[in-house]
């Protein structure tokens, strides 16, 4: 089987402080070596014969965290985190059998949830509308949402007990991992990585007969994706950019439009560019 793993950070074994996920922080070493932990377990169970195949597909900041020393040979690693674009989605289309979110966390203003946002630290919460409704999501939503429309279910997260009760709630057939019990912004009962590790691997050892059972997840276009932001440099650089094919509802608002939502997604990539 052939499968994408979105790779993030903060939601992975052990990690409760951004400093410990900012590349050139001080901590950063430690959320590098839980990532990979994370990460090696997931391949493991993934990798079940010589025909299945994993690409790695690097979200966290600049999209260069991943030690590709330590990859299997069945791996893939997409470093760089080129921007989503309807010109450039092959990555994530026909050929895969499901998506794994590993690290995720939860959407901005989730109570107790740790270390949780929406992608940036200024955007405080993002809608979808298609033509079957509305869906309140952070990033773990928006990423299915994106992968539906390829065709891809998501079929497992891993993250903190905010992050996996997010997920749950959105897809409640998907397989959700939690490596940590948040108890707050900053601080979680971590699991020792011996016991993380077991977890993840048997978790992802159900992924092939999970995904069949799955349908993708989308919403049908037109799209609008409204964003709303905090004051700062990013909604400056925003209303300044964005002046025409968006509307701005009151000073921090910004709907965008597209037929999919990686196409109105783009729009806000390219503009914050």
């Amino acid at each position: 089987m052939k499968w994408m793993i979105r790779v993030d950070m903060e939601g992975v074994t052990g990690v409760v402080d951004m400093k410990q996920v900012v590349p050139g922080a001080d901590e950063y070493a430690f959320g590098q070596a839980m990532m990979m932990h994370d990460l090696l377990a997931v391949i493991e169970g993934l990798l079940q014969s010589e025909q299945d195949e994993v690409w790695l597909y690097d979200i966290h900041f600049a999209g260069r965290n991943v030690d590709l020393r330590r990859l299997d040979r069945r791996v893939r690693a997409i470093c760089g985190k080129p921007h989503y674009a309807p010109d450039n989605e092959a990555y994530l289309g026909e050929g895969f059998d499901g998506m794994i979110l590993l690290g995720l966390h939860a959407k901005y203003g989730q109570t107790d949830a740790l270390l949780h946002h929406n992608y940036e630290h200024d955007i405080r919460q993002i809608v979808v509308r298609g033509r079957e409704g509305s869906l309140d999501v952070g990033e773990i939503g928006l990423e299915a949402l994106m992968a539906g429309e390829a065709e891809v279910p998501l079929v497992m997260v891993t993250g903190d007990s905010a992050g996996c009760a997010e997920a749950l709630e959105l897809l409640p057939d998907t397989i959700a991992v939690s490596v940590k019990q948040s108890l707050g912004e900053t601080a979680a009962v971590c699991y020792p990585p011996a016991v993380t590790a077991r977890l993840l691997k048997e978790s992802a050892g159900r992924c092939a007969e999970v995904a069949p059972k799955l349908a993708p997840f989308k919403l049908t276009g037109p799209i609008e994706l409204e964003l709303a932001f905090t004051a700062g440099a990013l909604l400056s650089k925003l209303q300044e950019r964005l002046r025409t094919d968006a509307r701005w509802i009151g000073a921090d608002r910004l709907v965008l439009f597209g037929d999919t939502v990686i196409e109105a997604w783009h729009q806000y990539l390219r503009a914050k560019s």
